[in-house]
């Protein structure tokens, strides 16, 4: 989400065909700091060969049925976001990524779920808002890629340029303090949850080296960064610190780094993000455990 300009060439040897958990080699296991189980063997994320678990998700009883808002990030009147290594504008990933989370989510007969927009559809994030409120969402995510350092202008294919930098990969979830003490540990739950569970499917947390100054690091969290409320005004996000309702915006990606933008083009990237996102939501939006502890409507 962040502005930036890119680096080098291409290697279209970095196209590759996905690669399942169970093609890599692992003969020592070590956690990472995100909570992902890495091995001496294994290449890392966003490398080709770097493995994504897909894990079945845990439902517990009395979970039911929740209402989630996807909102399809940017995709408003001259909003469309960032401009990947290979041209693709953010607007048109977060809309295709989105369209693909909302049918596995779904799938899994526990959740509900409401895209922000259709194809076409330019909406504005008030409106945007009012409707996650009116349909009584029980959270709002909203996914973004992220556009990192200094970045320099190359040519993805003849005739066509943008920018490339690959020096900054990883996901991060963002959260915002801007709320009433209980709506922040809302927030804080699901941004935590979130990115606990991307971790242990094997995506890469981002360090936030190119957040100082825009967001703090979340203590309790690789991969969880905070907007504070003393920030400057331009930095204070709409989705992040407007909502009643829990809300995060979910970084999937660094947009121009080669690698990590081929790996979103995989199947088994989609899938692994979407059984890790149901998990968190599941992991920060389960009924307190308790003999009077009921479903949600």
């Amino acid at each position: 989400m962040l502005k930036a300009t890119s680096l080098l060439g291409l290697c279209a040897a970095l196209l590759s065909a996905p690669v399942l958990a169970s093609e890599a080699v692992a003969p020592s296991s070590v956690p990472s700091a995100d909570g992902a189980s890495t091995t001496a063997s294994s290449p890392a994320w966003p490398a080709p060969g770097a493995p994504l678990t897909v894990a079945a998700v845990r439902f517990p009883e009395g979970f039911g049925k929740r209402r989630i808002y996807l909102d399809a990030g940017h995709g408003a009147v001259g909003n469309t976001g960032n401009r990947s290594v290979t041209c693709e504008d953010e607007e048109a990933f977060t809309l295709r990524v989105a369209e693909d989370l909302a049918g596995r989510l779904e799938a899994t007969g526990h959740f509900r779920v409401r895209l922000s927009r259709k194809p076409g559809e330019r909406v504005p994030y008030p409106s945007r808002l009012n409707a996650a409120r009116s349909w009584n969402a029980h959270a709002l995510l909203s996914l973004h890629s992220d556009a990192r350092g200094m970045a320099l202008p190359w040519e993805p294919a003849p005739g066509q340029q943008c920018y490339r930098q690959d020096a900054s990969p990883g996901f991060s979830v963002l959260w915002s303090e801007e709320a009433n003490t209980p709506l922040q540990a809302r927030r804080a739950l699901l941004a935590r949850a979130l990115a606990r569970s991307l971790g242990r499917a094997g995506f890469r947390s981002y360090d936030g080296v190119d957040y100082t100054g825009l967001y703090a690091p979340d203590a309790a969290q690789p991969g969880v960064f905070v907007a504070r409320p003393n920030e400057p005004t331009h930095r204070r996000i709409f989705v992040l610190r407007r909502p009643t309702i829990p809300s995060v915006i979910i970084e999937t990606h660094h947009a121009l780094d080669f690698e990590e933008a081929a790996r979103w083009r995989e199947e088994r990237t989609l899938e692994a993000f979407s059984a890790a996102v149901a998990q968190g939501l599941v992991d920060a939006l389960a009924p307190a455990p308790g003999p009077t502890a009921a479903a949600q409507p």
